[in-house]
């Protein structure tokens, strides 16, 4: 198990890495100033974020982690439920800062997903698993409520 995580937590890891570069790398592209490049700047990352998502199957695959479709679908939802816990959480002007951030939303992501989409575990674990992945966008939102107010 512990072997299956790492290859997981490595696997999405990179992928998190590289999905930060491609976001910047659009960001750069699409650089302009008016409300109308914001469609197509977020098409462009929707794009990126699906194809990053997506590039996680055949990896899961190659590195011998079954299931892999479930484990990269459960991944997505993971990273989902991060996101809306990362809206709470000040952004840094450091790229650095960012990279590992990002790398470590996906690593986090992955291992969650790996543990909660392993064969014969628990029920009582998997829904434990859930209520903390759903606790997590709530757990945000009410970091900006005592932050901000209502």
């Amino acid at each position: 198990m512990v072997r299956l995580l790492g290859r997981v937590a490595a696997i999405y890891g990179s992928l998190g890495a590289l999905w930060w570069v491609a976001i910047n790398a659009t960001r750069t592209a699409t650089r302009c100033g008016d409300w109308q490049c914001l469609y197509p700047t977020l098409g462009a990352y929707l794009m990126v974020t699906v194809a990053a998502l997506a590039a996680a199957v055949p990896l899961l695959d190659r590195a011998e982690v079954n299931p892999a479709r479930r484990v990269a679908l459960t991944a997505a939802a993971v990273l989902l439920a991060i996101r809306g816990f990362g809206e709470a959480v000040p952004s840094s002007p450091f790229q650095v800062v960012e990279v590992l951030r990002a790398g470590l939303a996906f690593t986090a992501a992955g291992t969650v997903a790996a543990f909660l989409a392993t064969p014969g575990l628990a029920r009582r674990w998997r829904v434990l698993g859930w209520l903390a992945v759903l606790a997590l966008p709530v757990t945000g939102l009410a970091l900006v409520w005592t932050r901000y107010g209502f």
